[in-house]
């Protein structure tokens, strides 16, 4: 699980009364007619929460690192279904995942041309229907934990990742600011200090270690929301709304129902297409989706 992502879900449950005076930072997304027999009242409301990677400088050796200026990719993506009696589950979709029909590529690309080309992306890919969409920015990830003082989370060993602008050189609980927590979540080649020398973690291991380090870093924004005095929490919440777009519309009562979920985050697992990183979804992607209530139904009309 990617937490720039699900940070925009905290952002949003935050948001509550303030909706109406923020409302013309956020920006409007239209949602695409996607053909599904999910039906949001009767078997659950689906989001997708998106971390953009605009505001990200990439290192000259990153092929992906030139984007068309005004747009951006979908460096993390997590699909949240909300049950109608207030259970939620959480699947983070690797960003490598290859959607298929008119436009194949990594879903993650498919956000150069728009949060609606993304949705329907996500529906070529897992065949899921996606009801509400939301995304934030990595500046306004940052700017949200600074708002809030930093975040405290628990680090087992010293780790780095020049890429990522990643380096924690202690081990133990500690509080860390925005860019940290930003390239604990984006790290995808970390190296950690073991008995003196720095290891290179495998890339297996580090795709668990997003997703671990995503959970945590969730939580700990959780923690410092809740901990907020009014001040620290406006400011977050100010801090993030310049970088929110929504689509769907704002729920009051959903989002009451998902800022009491216990929301357990797991990774959708894909399968190797050919000797590179793109995924396809494959039978134990699509039984994990179902074990967690997502219908996947979606398609393209």
């Amino acid at each position: 699980m990617r937490a720039v992502a699900v940070a925009a879900l905290v952002l949003v449950l935050a948001l509550g009364g303030l909706t109406a005076v923020l409302a013309s930072r956020i920006d409007a997304v239209t949602m695409p007619e996607l053909g599904s027999s999910q039906q949001a009242d009767a078997d659950g409301t689906v989001y997708l929460f998106v971390g953009a990677d605009s505001g990200i400088e990439r290192a000259p050796s990153d092929v992906q690192r030139s984007t068309p200026e005004g747009q951006a990719r979908a460096d993390a993506l997590v699909l949240v279904r909300l049950a109608p009696n207030g259970d939620a589950s959480a699947m983070s979709i690797p960003r490598d995942l290859v959607a298929t029909g008119d436009a194949i590529g990594p879903i993650a690309l498919s956000l150069l041309e728009g949060p609606e080309a993304l949705m329907q992306s996500v529906c070529s890919a897992t065949g899921v229907a996606v009801d509400r969409y939301v995304s934030i920015d990595a500046p306004g990830f940052v700017e949200a934990i600074d708002a809030l003082g930093g975040i405290e989370v628990d680090v087992e060993l010293p780790v780095r990742d020049p890429a990522a602008e990643l380096g924690i050189d202690r081990a133990g609980p500690q509080r860390v600011d925005g860019a940290t927590a930003l390239g604990l979540v984006r790290s995808r080649h970390p190296e950690q200090l073991v008995d003196g020398t720095w290891v290179r973690v495998s890339d297996d291991a580090g795709a668990q270690q997003r997703a671990l380090w995503s959970a945590r870093v969730l939580d700990g924004v959780r923690v410092a929301l809740a901990d907020a005095h009014p001040g620290a929490l406006a400011g977050a919440v100010w801090a993030g709304s310049g970088s929110l777009s929504i689509g769907g519309g704002l729920h009051p009562f959903e989002l009451a129902r998902l800022a009491r979920a216990d929301l357990d985050v797991h990774e959708l697992p894909g399968e190797k297409l050919g000797g590179g990183r793109a995924l396809v979804l494959g039978d134990a992607g699509r039984a994990a989706l179902a074990d967690a209530g997502f219908r996947t139904d979606c398609a393209l009309g």
